[in-house]
């Protein structure tokens, strides 16, 4: 083992020391400390009831399911032509979907942008511990708690509002996920972050199967390996397929899920959709599983293809949180308040 690579070990050591197990580092090509925290399968089914915890496609990859996945404590920074994350820096914005994916796959082996699985798995614990973070969501400040600000880019406080993005890690403990110095930042409001693993074509809900969009081989163009839900069974099926399960924002046909944009997700409701083909959903964090006390947000563009963005930004307020699924923007959208947040498979 080399002296760097010594190094880079004994600091893992530390930090996962400090944290009590919480949080980890994992290196990028060049070297970056990127730092994550620690969502274990163990403790999500532990916390979370066995109907939506159970086999959670979170942590299924390539067929395997895994003990535990990382998830950065920040939203990606570029720095050096990677991905990281890290404390004290801005997040990445001002860049499209693929783009975002392609940065984060040359950031080295096992890195990957943050999917929709492990952003439903996140909100599923909050939900099960009714503890919801607060962020970002008030041009730098929480909307129900002012006195809980950041810090922008030029270093200054945001506690007096006219802020955008601030700086990563420069929030209370109660902007964390969860609510301790090693939890996940800014899930709430900051900059919406890219979800890879699901789609919207023409409003039939689209998947990537289990987590396997994490993966740097998975084709997660349009002509990538999308599947549809069957709304009577819950299988997965090509997509275009009859009786597939669709959003709409309005009307009670079979099959779909209703609820006007910009509505909270948690007043979603169903037409026609067996109750298995709503577990599936709910476990991709794509229907409203109930029991949810926030008020985060749901957007929707039916027409063409949209890319999943979640978590709010800084001007929206309560309709930010872990539960915001934002779907009108496409794929090619680049825009400064979409960024994107890494992750590393185990």
């Amino acid at each position: 083992m080399s002296y760097a690579q010594a190094t880079q070990a004994e600091m893992q050591r530390l930090v996962e020391a400090a944290s009590g197990g919480q949080m980890t580092i994992r290196y990028t090509a060049r070297g970056q400390a990127s730092y994550f925290y620690r969502l274990r399968r163990s403790e999500f089914e532990a916390t979370v009831e066995p109907a939506l915890s159970t086999n959670h496609p979170a942590f299924i990859i390539d067929g395997v399911q895994r003990d535990e996945v990382l998830v950065g404590a920040h939203q990606a920074a570029e720095v050096d032509s990677e991905a990281v994350s890290q404390a004290g820096r801005m997040p990445r914005v001002n860049i499209n979907h693929d783009d975002a994916v392609e940065l984060m796959r040359a950031t080295g082996p096992g890195f990957f942008v943050c999917t929709t699985p492990i952003y439903a798995a996140l909100a599923l614990m909050a939900r099960a511990t009714n503890v919801y973070p607060r962020g970002n969501n008030n041009n730098g400040r929480a909307w129900n708690a002012p006195d809980e600000f950041g810090v922008d880019a030029n270093g200054n406080s945001t506690g007096g509002g006219g802020a955008e993005a601030i700086l990563a890690g420069s929030g209370p403990v109660e902007w964390n996920h969860p609510p301790t110095p090693f939890g996940v930042q800014n899930l709430n409001g900051n900059v919406r972050e890219w979800s890879p693993g699901q789609r919207i074509a023409n409003g039939e809900i689209q998947i990537i199967a289990d987590n396997d969009a994490a993966l740097i081989d998975t084709d997660l163009s349009g002509d990538g390996p999308w599947q549809a839900i069957e709304a009577t069974t819950g299988d997965l099926v090509d997509p275009g397929s009859a009786d597939t399960v669709r959003y709409a924002t309005s009307g009670t046909a079979a099959g779909t899920l209703v609820c006007s944009s910009g509505a909270p997700f948690s007043t979603m409701t169903a037409n026609g959709v067996s109750a298995a083909a709503l577990t599936v959903l709910k476990k991709y964090g794509l229907m409203n599983p109930g029991g949810i006390t926030a008020v985060d947000g749901f957007f929707l563009t039916v027409s063409g293809e949209r890319i999943p963005s979640r978590g709010g930004d800084w001007i929206l307020g309560s309709r930010a949180g872990v539960f915001a699924l934002l779907l009108n923007f496409g794929r090619s959208s680049s825009l400064s308040v979409i960024g994107f947040r890494p992750a590393f498979a185990i």
